[in-house]
């Protein structure tokens, strides 16, 4: 039996026939098939032999037809796969971006109610309305020991001080920096003339001066404050006590057109041009922007010391209670001797000279301000014989002797006290309870006993 292995529509056909024999199974196909009626053979006169004769092209032409039919059919199914899975990848990539924002909200929300939960404890309560929220808590605040004003600098404990020594001779008026100091003390320096010494810590004015030589009185007074102490040469025993361990000595002199100026040298105004055109002994000037500098590169950056005793800020005196509204200090002529006027709007003292017109400051800018502490303090001094200059007195800042307190528009009689140079200056009422002072700038002027005194009228 001869075996004739063809192929229909894709599949494999095994027709099985003996030798000799057509293939009755694709004879049958073959006359119903559209390649005989293509061919114009009638089916009744197609034979076994026709068929197997010409069977090879019948199945060709099938093959062909199932190959035009199939190709773009297999094409379609493939670009639908395709679309479907671009699809599914779609959706995929669509999920994992919404997944990754879900919890990116989910961690987002955790960090904040953990850090609500952190600083707000009560905060489930106060949601559900069992407790209610407290005030927040302000922020704390820090006094100048130095003035007892508000200040947001926390270091200003132990921020460093500046002691300057500025000259009040009529020729050196206005003088400048005086209405910044945080305490002044005043004093006769030589026939009368007195001198001022200005402390400072927070405030730094652009212009200081004129300023001039340095005193014993003053030099003793700057102790307590650990202050660097800025002069222009002085007297030979305040010199020798500045070198003494404690002190902080700032001599101008030594550094002159480096850290202070003189205002008619043409090269030195260019540092200061604010500085007023003045010859020596008044002349030398200087600013905080300077002070720094030296402070700086001599180490003299933080002070430790005790300042006076305040007053709470909110406390004031009833306006009934006013009993000094005008007080005039003698301390030498009327050329020296301060007078204060109580401002009540603004609850300060204006000061004047005793000759006349208003005791102004000279501002870096040009303008002048008057001078106006908020306290006036007058000490009583006993006077020595200057040890290296025994024709000059030198005014003692230790011990203790008579006060007049001025504030508020009041007064109050009382004595101040000072056990050593190191120790703090207090004030105490004839009852031995310490005077607290109004916050603000404080000057205390010494007269001399036996030849001062302090007057003042309602």
């Amino acid at each position: 039996m001869d075996g004739m292995k063809k192929s229909y529509r894709g599949s494999k056909i095994y027709v099985h026939k003996k030798k000799g024999e057509a293939d009755e199974t694709l004879v049958n196909l073959y006359k119903d098939s559209e390649y005989a009626k293509e061919n114009k053979t009638p089916k009744e006169e197609l034979n076994n032999e026709d068929v197997d004769e010409d069977i090879s092209a019948f199945i060709n032409d099938e093959e062909d037809k199932v190959k035009e039919v199939d190709v773009p059919v297999k094409k379609s199914v493939k670009a639908k796969h395709k679309k479907e899975a671009a699809k599914e990848k779609q959706k995929a990539t669509i999920k994992k971006t919404i997944g990754k924002i879900v919890l990116a909200i989910i961690l987002v929300a955790v960090v904040v109610l953990g850090a609500l939960y952190l600083f707000m404890p009560n905060l489930k309560e106060a949601i559900s309305g069992k407790v209610e929220f407290t005030e927040a808590k302000a922020d704390e605040i820090y006094y100048s020991p130095l003035t007892g004003l508000e200040t947001t600098n926390k270091d200003i404990a132990t921020a460093g001080t500046t002691c300057v020594m500025i000259e009040n001779s009529t020729d050196a008026r206005p003088q400048s920096g005086l209405t910044e100091a945080g305490v002044v003390y005043e004093a006769i320096a030589e026939g009368g003339i007195t001198r001022f010494m200005a402390v400072y810590q927070e405030a730094k004015p652009a212009l200081v001066g004129p300023i001039r030589s340095a005193r014993q009185t003053f030099v003793e007074a700057s102790r307590q404050y650990q202050c660097s102490y800025l002069h222009v040469g002085g007297a030979t025993n305040a010199i020798n006590t500045l070198k003494t361990a404690g002190y902080r000595n700032f001599d101008g002199g030594w550094h002159e057109g480096k850290y202070v100026f003189r205002s008619n040298n043409n090269s030195h105004r260019n540092a200061l041009p604010s500085m007023p055109r003045r010859y020596a002994p008044h002349n030398v000037y200087t600013s905080f922007d300077y002070i720094d500098k030296f402070n700086y590169s001599s180490g003299f950056t933080n002070s430790t010391f005790t300042g006076f005793t305040r007053i709470q800020p909110d406390y004031r005196t009833p306006v009934a209670e006013i009993d000094a509204r005008t007080i005039k200090i003698s301390v030498s002529s009327n050329y020296y001797n301060p007078v204060y006027v109580y401002d009540e709007a603004n609850n300060r003292y204006l000061r004047s000279h005793m000759t006349g017109g208003a005791h102004m400051n000279l501002n870096a800018n040009g303008t002048q301000t008057q001078i106006a502490p908020t306290v006036v303090v007058a000490m009583k001094v006993n006077a020595i014989a200057r040890s290296s200059e025994p024709k000059y007195k030198d005014y003692v800042t230790t011990g203790s002797n008579e006060v007049y307190v001025f504030q508020d528009g009041t007064y109050t009689v009382g004595k101040w006290v000072r056990n050593s140079v190191t120790d703090p200056l207090k004030f105490y009422d004839n009852n031995n309870e310490e005077i607290k002072l109004n916050r603000g700038q404080v000057w205390i002027t010494m007269y001399p006993s036996g030849t001062g005194g302090v007057s003042f009228t309602k």
